[in-house]
């Protein structure tokens, strides 16, 4: 009894201590002074980095830094994948303004034992420039394209903490010159452990876009670094998710976004988001989703206004797929973070039957036995 009365008050502990870490680095990021952190506007490579992926994420002013999502999750904070029950495909197709288009498609394979691994790639393209020469001649039309594929590692580390890291290659080109560059991505989420109103929360960082200068010709400009911190709450057998996030551009000013999402019988899902700071735009986005095959394919579309530049459309799609194992290995995840620990120990053991070696589930059985035996324990 004693023993199990030290674990417990171990345990709040070291969640107390993590929260606290959590915290302090929002803090820091909060009020760190702005001409300390920020270039100037305009002064980095690559912004197309600064658009994102997802149609789910968009529709929420691109709050995903604290929550785990799908495939596209990535593109914000790699340590999201670490909890991918299944093998996932996302594809988003967005018409930008001006006729440019932006596309961008992943894969995520996670493994019970050596976490999950992901590939993405992100590509702009500007659409049909008109050339011509210094005196004014019609020529050829120069091509120009913006691509980045990046490889994702994120492994959960106990059923509480999960890191990632992201490596992408970057390249643009612009008619005959070709500017090039490679960069990182650090990400963490924290869930708080238990089944008390607090526990409901997420927490989560990540640091963007670290590395090498991009040189185009002659001249040499930094990545668009970024570093994002953001509270996520999901209640109601998460079928509601808000969340709120501050984010520090290198070669801007601190803003905010909030997002939310309501989701009905998780086969539909109405979503909202606003960022503050925005110079062009009200600054809110919209969406929806639907469920399909057993909630094995999501279609999602937002909605981004951009006043008299226009409106920009994001339609996207991920599809799961991996078979019986998977299945209830995701659903007795739900059912852990629900506080349902039985019902999801007769999951994880489902997953044990066919795979022995599956380690998560070994771990988080383990895990729901200990949360079962404080409650029924005075």
């Amino acid at each position: 009894m004693k023993t199990d009365k030290l674990f417990l008050l171990g345990e709040r502990a070291a969640a107390g201590r993590v929260r606290g870490i959590f915290a302090l680095a929002l803090a820091v990021l909060l009020s760190a002074p702005r001409a300390a952190l920020a270039k100037s506007p305009g002064t980095t490579a690559f912004n197309f980095l600064k658009i994102g992926a997802g149609a789910r994420q968009m529709a929420m002013a691109n709050n995903a830094v604290a929550t785990d999502g799908d495939v596209n999750s990535s593109a914000y904070n790699p340590a999201a994948l670490a909890n991918l029950s299944q093998q996932e495909v996302g594809f988003l197709h967005t018409e930008w303004l001006e006729d440019i288009t932006y596309q961008y498609a992943a894969y995520a394979y996670p493994h019970a034992r050596y976490g999950t691994f992901a590939v993405g790639l992100h590509r702009l393209s500007f659409g049909t420039i008109e050339g011509y020469d210094r005196n004014d001649v019609r020529t050829a039309n120069p091509k120009a394209s913006d691509l980045a594929v990046g490889f994702t590692y994120a492994r959960s580390i106990g059923p509480d903490l999960s890191l990632g890291l992201t490596a992408r290659h970057i390249r643009e080109d612009l008619a005959v010159a070709t500017a090039k560059a490679f960069a990182f991505d650090l990400g963490a989420i924290y869930r708080t452990p238990g089944e008390d109103w607090w526990s409901r929360f997420d927490y989560g960082l990540a640091v963007r876009n670290f590395g090498t200068k991009a040189k185009f010709i002659q001249e040499s400009s930094p990545l668009p670094l970024q570093v994002d911190g953001g509270i996520a709450y999901r209640d109601w057998n998460d079928r509601i998710h808000a969340s709120v996030e501050a984010h520090k551009p290198d070669d801007g000013d601190l803003y905010l976004s909030f997002g939310g999402e309501v989701s009905v019988r998780n086969a539909f899902h109405l979503r909202a988001g606003y960022r503050t700071g925005r110079d062009i735009g009200p600054g809110f986005t919209l969406g929806a989703g639907m469920e399909f095959l057993d909630e094995n394919l999501s279609l999602d579309y937002a909605f981004v206004p951009f006043e008299e530049f226009g409106n920009v459309h994001r339609v996207g799609m991920v599809y799961r797929f991996g078979g019986a194992v998977a299945k209830s290995f995701k659903k007795g995840v739900k059912l852990m973070r629900t506080g349902r620990c039985a019902e999801a120990i007769l999951e994880f053991d489902r997953v044990l039957q066919k795979d022995p070696r599956h380690a998560l589930a070994a771990r988080y059985m383990k895990y729901c036995a200990q949360k079962i035996q404080e409650v029924e324990e005075p």
